[in-house]
């Protein structure tokens, strides 16, 4: 019997509607990617109109990456199996959803509804921001196929840049009492994003879909959580004191005893996770390694516009422009970095990129925070958003792809953006510690230096990578 689905090949329809196929995939990362941005500056004014701390209103932040990288996986199963158009247009219902729930949230339910809200707009953006960035390739003609990847990619990239400036305008058009109508205003682009679905996309199905693995997601899941809190209640500044007391040590030892059944789980099963052979090898697991610091570096710059907003005394909401400094440097990066790979190799290009986020990370701790001007805030971030530019996405992709047989790049790839997203959902939880615990400018200081110590980490890491193959200029 003849399978009716479409397979993974673009069609001729896809092909005459391709600018409008493609123009409803880059909305849909631009939506996904605004408001992983905008949250950076409205969590401070959230956190004044319900009378929170850093510790607590984190967690905007921190469910968000934990249910987004627990769901990717899952997505993209569900996607190849039910077909992408449906599990997309599903996805941006359920991200609206969540806009919805947390609108509310400033008016009943209070925090607990906002993080609930959250929780469901990850959801959707964890099916939505994948399955876009696939189809933005596979439903190109062969001869647009890298424009149109590349034009995802940069849409993605400057999309969370973006929602920072533009929550920070919202906020001053608003006020800081209309923040729940910045959720709101996701409503009618998701509106048209499934319009766009129902009348233009092609519904790709892949010709064998792989078995959803539930048992690996939900460990997954659960040891990161303990993870989040088990650091939540640590005192930088008193170890001993923090882990005498049961609500650090108990969920650390149960995250530890997860990860133990999860690497048990995830050998067994047909299509894992997270593909446990690859720590097995020497050049892919540093390349991990790198990839969750290089995470846990680039989720910091949730924390720069609050630390603007202290550092230049700034209105609260308004630091959020201060992000546009680190979006323009870090948009040269990518295309010098790559062709600089194909001359020099790929390792000390990201060499390179460490050691500049390293030092842009200790200006702004040492430099700005000491003596805090406009000028010196904006010199950090150029130099750190130069080396973010050199050092994240390229790179690191370049090298598990070398590293890996074709026929495993999907996985490869897959497994090291999770890696990452682990990285992006446990640093925040660190490093508000610094902030919420110090005194003044000390408490940036110290999580600003902490970000430059992942970039040292990163740096010390790669020292040991050996290049697959020599280059020449």
């Amino acid at each position: 019997m003849r399978d009716n689905r479409e397979d993974a090949r673009p069609t001729a329809d896809a092909t005459k509607h391709f600018w409008l196929v493609l123009s409803v995939y880059l909305l849909g990362l631009l939506l996904g990617g605004l408001y992983v941005g905008i949250i950076s500056p409205m969590r401070t004014v959230v956190q004044q109109s319900m009378g929170l701390d850093d510790s607590v209103g984190i967690w905007m932040i921190n469910i968000y990456t934990l249910f987004y990288a627990a769901t990717i996986p899952i997505s993209g199963k569900l996607a190849d199996r039910y077909g992408r158009k449906r599990i997309f247009t599903s996805c941006v219902g359920i991200f609206s959803l969540g806009a919805i729930v947390c609108g509310l949230s400033g008016t009943f339910g209070g925090f607990g509804l906002l993080i609930f809200g959250r929780m469901v707009q990850a959801v959707g953006a964890g099916g939505m921001i994948p399955v876009a960035t696939a189809e933005a390739g596979t439903s190109a003609p062969p001869d647009k196929r890298g424009m149109a990847l590349g034009l995802a990619a940069a849409v993605a990239g400057l999309a969370n840049v973006l929602g920072s400036v533009v929550g920070s305008a919202l906020l001053g058009a608003l006020g800081s009492e209309g923040w729940p109508i910045i959720f709101y205003l996701a409503l009618p682009i998701s509106a048209l994003i499934i319009v766009g679905s129902f009348l233009w996309l092609p519904d790709h199905t892949a010709e064998t879909a792989g078995k959803l693995d539930i048992a690996g997601s939900a460990l997954l899941l659960g040891f990161v959580l303990m993870l989040l809190f088990g650091l939540k209640d640590i005192d930088f500044f008193d170890f001993a004191q923090t882990f005498l007391k049961p609500a650090t040590w108990i969920p650390l030892l149960v995250a530890i005893a997860m990860m133990v059944v999860f690497g048990r789980v995830e050998r067994r099963v047909s299509d894992p996770v997270f593909h446990m052979e690859y720590l097995s090898n020497r050049q892919i697991a540093i390349t991990m390694v790198v990839s969750l610091f290089v995470g846990a570096s680039i989720i910091s710059m949730v924390l720069i516009p609050e630390f603007a907003e202290a550092a230049l005394d700034l209105p609260t909401g308004s630091g959020g422009y201060y992000l546009a400094i680190i979006g323009v440097f870090a948009i040269a990066g990518p295309p010098i970095s790559g062709a600089f790979i194909d001359r020099v190799g790929v390792k000390p290009v990201l060499m390179v990129g460490l050691v500049l986020s390293a030092a842009g990370f200790l200006f702004l701790a040492l430099v700005t925070a000491a003596s805090p001007s406009v000028l010196t805030m904006l010199v950090g971030l150029a130099i750190v958003g130069l080396g973010m530019g050199f050092s994240m996405g390229t790179p690191l992709n370049y090298m598990i792809l070398e590293n890996t047989a074709p026929e495993d790049s999907n996985s490869a790839v897959a497994t090291l953006a999770l890696v990452r997203q682990i990285g992006t959902t446990l640093a925040p939880a660190l490093l508000v510690g610094f902030i919420s615990q110090g005194y003044g400018m000390a408490g940036f200081q110290y999580m600003l230096a902490c970000v430059a110590v992942f970039n040292i980490i990163s740096m010390i890491v790669i020292a040991f990578y050996r290049e697959v193959r020599a280059k020449s200029l």
